[in-house]
């Protein structure tokens, strides 16, 4: 390969630290390109939507959705996914969990709490403006914090909706923890999986603000620390598990009693015509506006769902609960 791959990210976005990760781990040439002010109108120009990270691939194509040009690249390197049909969907399943939901947290807590929105406006636009100044850097910072506080009740991150999002959080890193601390490395065995570096990426950035950071560091400290070793794979050599471990077991129930009930509100409320949809998790309200995305997100798992075996599903919908009947 004579041109590397190009990964135009930030390091303070969850998705650009998932897929630099990936590449490391899938052991792939590339480069990381800052994604400064300067160059940002150019890349972003490259793409449909002005999202990062911008990949750009050896042979010139530009992409810049994580898990799809993921998955396209599971035949180059190293893979991701485990070759067992239950364990690859599991993959599948939690990886979507980490980006669509546990995104709910590192945005609630980036924007919700004082302390964690100066910080995090600061630290962003330092990277974006490296030379600028601090002056120039801390004005950009008010701009973009009153932008992003402005979202929140649109991703469903309100007052309202803190002890849901919260409490979900924690019930997460508290089986990431066990994992830290368990028989294996990752969740799937001894190398690292799709899933496993889909909630690096969310929680790599949120640890370092002040709120989780204390939080993770206070009570899932082993955790925290494997968020180091995941930064990094590419010299960490294993081999896939047969069946899913308890803390993936435990993840697919929360995946069960949170994250589908809330892919099959907002498909509902989509089809309704509604712009907002609500629904009650772990006895507490939650509400959100309407994404065409995670209703992309919900067909697609549903596209592989229908293809398992008998025996798959079977075994996959004795770990999600009752709502795995909402894959079908």
């Amino acid at each position: 390969m004579s041109n590397p791959y190009k990964v135009h990210g930030a390091l303070g976005s969850p998705y650009s630290m998932k897929v630099r990760a990936a590449m490391r781990a899938k052991r792939l040439p590339h480069v990381w390109v800052p994604m400064t002010a300067d160059i940002r109108g150019d890349v972003l120009g490259q793409v449909k939507a002005p999202v990062i990270p911008v990949i750009q691939t050896p042979d010139g194509h530009w992409t810049n959705d994580s898990t799809p040009f993921l998955l396209a690249l599971e035949d180059e390197g190293r893979a991701l996914l485990p070759p067992d049909p239950v364990q690859r969907f599991a993959c599948l399943l939690l990886e979507d969990m980490a980006d669509e939901w546990t995104m709910k947290a590192m945005f609630h807590y980036r924007w919700h709490y004082a302390e964690d929105a100066e910080w995090c406006a600061n630290w962003l636009m330092y990277d974006s403006l490296p030379l600028a100044g601090r002056d120039q850097v801390e004005q950009a910072a008010a701009g973009i914090r009153e932008r992003q506080i402005s979202r929140m009740a649109l991703v469903g991150c309100t007052r309202e909706t803190k002890p849901v999002i919260e409490g979900s959080f924690a019930r997460v890193t508290k089986h990431l923890e066990e994992v830290a601390l368990g028989d294996t490395l990752f969740l799937f065995g001894n190398r690292p999986s799709l899933a496993d570096l889909a909630f690096y990426g969310q929680i790599k950035v949120m640890s370092v603000d002040p709120t989780p950071m204390a939080f993770l560091r206070k009570d899932r400290p082993y955790f925290y620390r494997w968020l180091d070793m995941a930064d990094d794979a590419s010299g960490i050599d294993g081999e896939w598990t047969e069946a899913p471990g308890g803390p993936v077991q435990a993840l697919l129930g929360v995946a069960g009693d949170t994250y589908l009930p809330f892919l099959s509100a907002n498909e509902e409320a989509l089809k309704a015509g509604h712009e907002t949809f609500s629904l009650e998790l772990d006895g507490k309200p939650y509400t959100q506006g309407v994404f065409k995305y995670q209703l992309r997100c919900l067909m697609a798992l549903r596209e592989v769902w229908k293809d398992l075996p008998d025996e798959a599903r079977s075994t996959l919908a004795g770990m999600i609960g009752t709502n795995a009947a909402m894959l079908g």
